[in-house]
């Protein structure tokens, strides 16, 4: 019978001629159309070139019936880059391939015997190929002779259906509870693939053991160029061992979207959030708390790197450098109102991260045995089911028979962080006593503390948050309930015979506070050499580095100084000092004038001293910073405010500048001593407004700026300035365009300030090590006469071919004059 449809993008509907009555069925035949591509958007129906052979992942292909739930009804939400919220059903399918094809899918494979019988099985296998070099050309075990093969498979309980062919594959099995664990490897990735299969099924084992029993025959980890789930296969790529957290991730997908058919598109915290918290927690079941990685060829490399700590990589880091910036993380959004999935942009990566962290949260709220319950409870109770994020919370609720509905409605429906502060720690009355007062300036929790004797002893305590109290060793205290702005402090008292050295917010780092620098009675300081060596940043401890710093110029000769730099996740309290005793050794380039009489009035010391924290408690997105400096004969002070939006797209900003050369001995160090007078203050107010954006062949910025002389400076004149630079890619090259303009009037400029027709002005060129002062360029190459010469600093306008030139210009009399620098002028430049 022929059906009136009705289509609406990604949503057809059917309206049939009889209502369909409980416990009667019906057959629909549907004529469709699918394709493949490169699986560069979401769509996932990839083909791409494997060795000359064309490789299929046949995924997310088929027309399928809309889920029917109690909360929505019929699901008719259009499908935009999300994975599809299906049916749980019995699936028949026969696919027919080219007789050279290796294929697997989701469900068991009916006719093995045809299609893969025991002797071609026995020469697909992985183990044949474990010294194969990577990347060599497969061999061809399967010639293809134009005939086919059909491949018939069954699968129950399943709410997909996806398939991986490829003639370079090779197989690999393990087995664990009768679950048979299979890996699909391309030929010339197998001596990196050996383990894949018995990996598979480490996973399948803590899962089953610890959160519920995988309820399929199979799973299969495919070598396919991915990162994607389905049921009882998962599409990956990469090797061993930097494949093992997208294993445990993508196997996991089976328990929280597989068997717990959740609705990804309206809440994909739902699936990805909990199999985030399952791959870290099952990495570390399997591997430890350490990333298993390669160790790095160079011997400075590998002693400087730091471990790295899969529950910060994968779970903490991402939620807590946003959290700490009070970045907006809501969990009850729909999933296409964030920015992307794709890249994990404009807070979608939160449906990860902040749904990982919570579940950590809840653990450290309920404790360890019964939040394990809990969760398995949830688990078991809506296997094969469609559960909605309320139901997870009455789930837990109903089976700890605790209040969670604060700890929920924080989390889930709020922004808030948690923020709690060591606040005072002071004697008591009674001998060994002393009063410990904590602050909660953010949502409430229960609170694990720590105080460390000066004897070594360690005492520890909890105190709930409501009338549950946890499972625990620790002194239980009395009951600090309070939110917000009730009773936001509690003082907890203790016995701690020979005094307390330290006094520590929750030892085990579980709880999500975004500044741990005050969860401390010691202020929690990480000293480092700076290696250069790049480590993610450590959210629980300022980090402090330090290093020997040798530079040179041609006055100051050999300068041998000491860096110090920290920062508190690169966010709040960023710094950066130098301080250099300077030698006089190696001078170079000295006039003869400087050379017979101030070869030795070069400063004794130089310095430097920048500094940025982050003011968001002020107002959002803000920053102040500090810099100071004496160097290179320069004294310079900078004091400024910016403020970015949430995107960190645009930055408006304003900041005071002053500049002072005290002394004609101050003017040998620069390439245009000529360009600057010493003995006069340029002091400046500076505003503006800077853009950043990106669009499908590259990036740009415009920046928009104003500036004026200031109290007590010496100087008088005033700029507006325009500056538009776009970095484009064509093909092979790279395309730079800028748009400069300055209008610039006073009575009385600045020559280091001046608007240069050439490149950089001195000012300019103060902030490049390389060029504040003479030593590595010849000051002559700078000196601007009747012919071009060879220094060029970018800047300016930046009309590179006048470089050391005076250019005619004329006037509005008809006159002409020879000059180099202005107050105002334009210029395209393009290379």
């Amino acid at each position: 019978i022929e059906l009136k449809t009705e289509l609406d993008n990604t949503i057809l509907k059917v309206f049939l001629t009889t209502p369909l009555k409980p416990g009667e069925n019906i057959t629909f035949k549907i004529n469709f159309k699918t394709y493949f591509d490169t699986g560069s958007i979401r769509n996932r129906m990839k083909m791409f070139n494997s060795w000359g052979y064309k490789h299929y992942d046949v995924v997310h292909w088929y027309p399928r019936i809309s889920v029917y739930d109690r909360k929505f009804g019929w699901d008719t939400d259009q499908h935009m880059d999300h994975e599809f919220y299906g049916d749980f059903g019995t699936y028949d399918i026969a696919f027919t391939f080219p007789n050279h094809y290796i294929l697997d899918a989701t469900g068991t494979l009916l006719n093995k015997e045809e299609v893969l019988p025991a002797e071609l099985r026995t020469k697909l296998d992985i183990r044949n190929f474990k010294n194969k070099p990577w990347n060599e050309k497969p061999s061809v075990i399967i010639t293809p002779d134009g005939t086919t093969k059909t491949w018939n498979f069954h699968a129950e309980n399943v709410h997909d259906f996806a398939l991986t062919a490829d003639p370079t594959y090779r197989i690999g099995e393990a087995e664990w509870n009768d679950i048979k664990c299979i890996s699909l490897v391309q030929e010339p990735h197998a001596a990196h693939w050996q383990n894949a299969a018995e990996y598979a099924a480490k996973v399948i084992k803590v899962n089953s053991e610890d959160f519920g029993m995988y309820a399929y025959p199979k799973i299969i980890v495919a070598d396919a160029q991915d990162g994607m789930e389905y049921p009882m296969l998962t599409l990956c790529g990469g090797f061993d061992p930097g494949y093992r957290d997208l294993f445990v991730h993508e196997i996991s997908h089976n328990w929280f979207y597989g068997m717990v058919g959740t609705n990804e598109t309206y809440r994909a915290a739902m699936d990805e959030g909990f199999t985030q918290f399952l791959t870290n927690w099952t990495y570390e079941r399997i591997d430890g708390r350490q990333r298993v990685k390669y160790s790095p060829k160079s011997n400075y490399v590998q002693r400087f790197m730091e471990p790295d700590y899969v529950r910060n990589s994968q779970v903490y880091s991402g939620f807590m450098n946003d959290a700490a910036k009070d970045v907006e993380t809501f969990m009850s959004v729909h999933s296409d109102m964030y920015g992307g999935a794709l890249g994990h942009g404009g807070g979608y990566r939160h449906v990860y991260m902040k749904t990982a962290v919570m579940l950590y949260n809840l653990q450290y709220t309920l404790g360890d045995s019964l939040f394990k319950a809990a969760i398995s409870h949830y688990f078991n109770q809506w296997k094969f089911a469609h559960p909605y994020m309320e139901d997870f919370k009455s789930s837990v609720i109903q089976y700890t028979n605790v209040d969670l509905n604060w700890f929920f409605d924080e989390w889930m429906e709020t922004s808030k962080t948690i923020d709690y502060t060591l606040k005072a720690v002071k004697p008591g009355d009674a001998e060994g006593e002393f009063k410990i007062t904590f602050k909660r300036k953010g949502m409430q929790m229960p609170i694990d503390f720590a105080v460390v004797g000066n004897n070594d002893s360690i005492y520890t305590y909890h105190i709930p948050n409501n009338w549950f109290v946890k499972e625990t060793k620790a002194i239980v205290l009395p009951r600090w309930i309070g939110w917000d702005k009730v009773k936001p402090e509690y003082t907890a008292t203790v016995i701690a015979p020979g005094g307390i050295a330290n006094v520590i917010i929750d030892p085990s780092t579980r709880m999500a506070d975004v500044n741990m620098l005050d969860n401390n009675q010691k202020f929690p300081i990480k000293y480092r050499f700076d290696s250069k060596i790049y480590n993610p940043s450590d959210w629980t401890s300022y980090e402090l580095f330090a290093r020997p710093d040798v530079w040179y110029n041609g006055y100051d000769g050999i300068k041998a100084g000491v860096n110090v730099n920290g920062n508190y996740m690169d966010y709040k309290h960023i710094f950066d000092a130098t301080i250099w005793l300077n030698s006089g050794i190696g001078q170079n380039y000295l006039d003869t004038a400087t050379a017979k009489s101030a070869k030795n009035l070069y400063d004794n010391l130089s310095f430097r001293f920048n500094y940025q924290t982050a003011t968001d408690h002020f107002m959002k997105g803000s920053s102040i910073n500090l810099s100071v400096k004496a160097l290179d004969g320069l004294n310079a002070y900078v004091l400024g405010f910016d403020r970015k939006d949430i995107s960190g797209k645009n930055k408006v900003y304003m900041y005071f500048k002053s500049m002072y050369r005290k002394g004609l001995n101050d003017l040998p160090y620069l390439l245009l001593p000529k360009e600057w007078i010493s003995n006069q203050l340029n002091n400046t107010i500076n505003i503006g407004l800077e853009h950043v954006y990106d669009y499908a062949a590259g990036t740009g910025n415009i920046n928009i700026g104003m500036r004026s002389t200031a109290l007590m400076s010496d100087y008088d004149f005033q700029t507006a300035n325009l500056n538009v630079i776009n970095r484009t890619r064509l093909w092979k090259l790279n395309l730079n365009t800028r748009l400069v303009g300055q209008y610039g009037t006073g009575k009385h400029w600045a020559n280091e300030s001046s608007l240069f027709l050439a490149g950089a002005n001195p000012e300019e060129m103060m902030d490049n090590k390389y060029t504040r002062s003479q030593g590595f360029f010849d000051p002559q190459w700078a000196e601007i006469g009747a012919s071009t010469n060879y220094f060029h600093h970018g800047g300016g306008l930046n009309l590179r071919g006048y470089s050391g030139y005076l250019a005619p210009q004329l006037q509005s009399d008809s006159s002409v004059v020879y000059t180099y620098k202005g107050q105002t002028g334009a210029a395209i430049n393009v290379e």
